[in-house]
């Protein structure tokens, strides 16, 4: 009997400690949509004596490193860099370097921020102080703003929203780990080690594009959790940087840039299955456990 009343405190333990939320995911907050929250400040490292500080002329030491729109891991993928890749460090915070936005890529301001033109390929902006996002729509991360009365070049729309070609206020960031600095501020990208890429023909960026797609749905015929968009992300991103036709280029950027917001979905699913396995896995334990007091309960011999 003894054992009995052990058993049901133990397991009243073990339930009181599950409820009260140590394994249970937590109630996800909407967001809010403006602006964004500015991640907590996490503890400042000690930089070694030599570590290059800001500006400089950096290069990218990685073969696939990504480009986001905020010094962590949780912000937007802008891009990817491949080795070699030479970029202009503009600061440091934290452990990311900040760097102009690739010119590939899109950026976004709203449509009623900016006067469009006749022909719809420039623009002036008619507000002060515009935030420029990463993707459309008010959730997107902040890049940077623009002042009235700047003109924009406008290569996308969406909705609401148009896409501009990244201004010179608007900031990306690299993880430091990836950059190791080649020059000084203001110096001339070298091109002796890694020769600059001949320009794309129509023909070959074509073909291209097709090898990209052709990539794309490889990768959806795979399950949900092995999904890897990076070589397609790379793909349609060498198109956009080499081809010397205007339409070839603006459709791989097209194309890279609705990649873009399905690689953000999967992010988001694989950040909201996480909790839920956790909860799985200490449910599991602790099933696991209650059977094994429970078969030890029913072995031991009662008093006398």
């Amino acid at each position: 009997m003894r054992g009995l009343i052990g058993l049901l405190a133990w397991a009243f333990y073990l339930c009181a400690g599950a409820v009260g939320g140590e394994g249970l995911p937590k109630e996800v907050e909407p967001k809010k949509e403006e602006p964004k929250a500015a991640p907590k400040a996490e503890p400042k490292e000690a930089e070694p004596k030599d570590a290059p500080k800001p500006p400089f002329l950096g290069e990218v030491t990685g073969e696939r490193v990504y480009i986001r729109a905020g010094d962590g891991i949780n912000y937007t993928v802008l891009s990817v860099a491949g080795r070699g890749d030479q970029v202009e460090v503009r600061e440091k915070r934290y452990e990311w370097y900040g760097i102009p936005v690739p010119k590939t890529c899109t950026v976004w301001v709203r449509n009623d921020m900016v006067a469009l033109e006749a022909d719809g390929k420039q623009g002036t902006m008619v507000k002060d102080r515009v935030n420029v996002r990463a993707r459309p729509g008010l959730t997107g991360d902040i890049l940077g703003q623009v002042e009235k009365g700047a003109r924009v070049a406008v290569v996308d729309t969406d909705g609401d929203w148009v896409g501009i070609a990244p201004t010179a206020t608007t900031m990306a960031w690299v993880h430091s780990a990836h950059v190791r600095k080649v020059g000084e501020a203001g110096t001339a990208p070298s091109t002796k080690e890694r020769p600059v890429a001949p320009a794309m023909a129509r023909s070959a960026a074509a073909e291209a594009l097709r090898k990209a797609q052709a990539l794309y749905q490889a990768e959806l015929a795979k399950p949900a959790e092995k999904r890897d968009f990076d070589e397609v992300l790379a793909a349609y991103q060498k198109v956009a940087a080499q081809a010397d036709d205007p339409a070839s280029a603006a459709a791989a950027e097209r194309a890279r840039q609705r990649l873009l917001r399905i690689v953000d979905l999967h992010n988001s699913l694989k950040a909201a299955r996480e909790p839920l396995e956790q909860f799985e896995n200490k449910y599991k334990s602790l099933e696991a456990e209650y059977k094994k007091r429970a078969e030890e309960a029913g072995q031991e011999k009662p008093e006398k």
